[in-house]
């Protein structure tokens, strides 16, 4: 059995399906690029390097590695719980301290799995020459978006559904919480489907078709649908109280961060609004409470000259006014 169907049996033992898997992220193992004598000369040979994952930044963690891959340590932000199974089969989980930091030895494959608390799985890595390789892990079915933008006269939204080809499950359902939130209305007669009883068609089917999918969903996929909603919604609280501090510093290169900001606060909002569809979001509601006192302190402190007005935040202030993280040629009410 080759090295990769080794691996996927591995996690198939452990309930994940390769269609759960991201893209594969490949980072040059620390001491193997072109500063490797640098660092080795500068370096005990048992010292951690870090290596840069955005796979990992998305859900709060980072990881540094020794340079002979032996062993590993991951670190979440504000000491967030997290575990660590080294070997996959039949491994141990090592909780993360109270530091929010957990060591493992790797084996000899140099494979591991990064999950939640509970053990929801959340990375999957392994070395492989002068790499380190990263997988993300959704374990819920991505929504099959393309059919669904197929009956909406939305040009943008049709735009959307392009940018999203081939894209993970976690775009994808974000995709499809923005069809239920952000889709443009399709002009149509209120009045006579109100006369004729027709209110259901008061609602597009493209709009309804997100909300169906997300009550089908088992309770098993929904929980970690949430618990990957939470990891970025920590993240994006974290990143927001960053960005915050700094406010009086030099704001030249700040629109692009805020827009950024923008954008993955509504990632994470489409995602809510389908988790409320299935019943379960509290988990969410409450580590967004955080992220969004800082946001908001953010927008009414924000420079003049900062901008963040494409059309999906344009969209998102026509929608709720009270979003912090509506466009910028709105003004954001909050009560």
């Amino acid at each position: 059995m080759s090295m990769h169907h080794q691996l996927l049996a591995d996690l198939q033992a452990l309930g994940i399906s390769a269609d759960m898997l991201g893209e594969v992220e490949s980072l040059p193992m620390p001491g193997s690029g072109p500063h490797a004598a640098l660092q080795a000369g500068a370096a005990p040979a048992t010292m951690l390097l870090p290596a840069h994952s955005p796979v990992l930044d998305a859900l709060g963690l980072r990881v540094e590695i020794d340079p002979s891959g032996g062993q590993l340590r991951v670190i979440s932000r504000g000491a967030v719980a997290f575990q660590v199974r080294a070997g996959l089969r039949d491994a141990l989980a090592q909780a993360a301290d109270e530091a929010g930091i957990s060591r493992v030895m790797l084996p000899q494959t140099g494979r591991f799995l990064i999950e939640t608390a509970s053990g929801m799985p959340l990375v999957v890595g392994w070395k492989e020459t002068g790499a380190l390789v990263l997988q993300a892990i959704y374990a819920w079915p991505g929504p099959p978006v393309e059919e669904w933008t197929v009956n909406t006269q939305d040009t943008w939204m049709h735009a959307q559904a392009d940018h999203v080809a081939g894209a993970d499950a976690w775009t994808r359902t974000s995709l499809a919480g923005q069809l239920a939130r952000l889709c443009e209305p399709e002009v149509r007669d209120v009045a006579a489907l109100i006369a004729s009883g027709r209110l259901q068609d008061l609602v597009s089917a493209v709009e309804l078709a997100p909300r169906h999918w997300a009550r089908r969903l088992d309770a098993a996929a929904t929980q970690a649908l949430e618990q990957q909603a939470v990891r970025r919604a920590e993240a994006l609280g974290d990143d927001l109280t960053d960005l915050f501090d700094t406010l009086s510093a030099d704001m030249a290169e700040a629109s692009g961060s805020w827009a950024r900001l923008c954008h993955r606060r509504d990632d994470i909002e489409s995602v809510r609004v389908l988790l409320r569809e299935a019943g379960v979001g509290d988990t969410l509601d409450a580590t967004l409470e955080t992220a969004d006192r800082t946001g908001r302190a953010i927008r009414i402190n924000l420079d003049a000259s900062i901008s963040a007005a494409d059309e999906r935040l344009r969209r998102v202030a026509l929608g709720d006014p009270s979003a912090w993280w509506g466009s910028t040629d709105f003004q954001a009410h909050y009560f």
